[in-house]
């Protein structure tokens, strides 16, 4: 048998196959539709934009109020025993112009004497300060303490 004559029953027997049907082994090589899936996602979690004003809080203002001066008539106190030598004091530099140095002096405590120190006062407009001194009157000592004065 040649080739050509083994040929024609074999395409004899695919062409029946194929006309009866049978060709689904054909057709099984493509493959089956697709089906779509839809898949749902939850939703992105929602931004939030959130713009935070902070207020600074107001300035803090000092108010440095001068106590009103009253002219008072210094009190004086008479002691026995005679004030000790006044101290040598060191100025420093005045906080500002406004301020005047007010020395030293020793207080009488009604018992002994005690030394205040120097420091500044704002000058007050129209007064002066008069410093604290001692007089001698009749064998004792008179203090009279410093105050703004006219």
């Amino acid at each position: 048998m040649n080739r050509l004559q083994l040929s024609v029953p074999v395409i004899a027997c695919l062409a029946s196959l194929y006309a009866t049907g049978c060709a689904a082994e054909v057709h099984a090589n493509v493959p089956p539709p697709r089906a779509e899936v839809v898949v749902t996602a939850p939703p992105p979690p929602a931004v939030k934009s959130e713009i935070v004003v902070t207020t600074p809080p107001p300035p803090q203002v000092a108010v440095v109020a001068t106590p009103p001066v009253v002219e008072v008539v210094p009190q004086e106190v008479v002691v026995k025993t005679q004030p000790p030598v006044e101290r040598v004091e060191v100025i420093p530099v005045a906080p500002s112009p406004q301020h005047v140095w007010i020395k030293g002096w020793w207080h009488w405590d009604g018992g002994n004497w005690v030394w205040n120190p120097g420091h500044y006062e704002v000058v007050r407009v129209g007064y002066h300060w008069v410093p604290a001194h001692y007089a001698a009157r009749g064998g004792a000592w008179v203090y009279i303490a410093g105050h703004w004065g006219r």
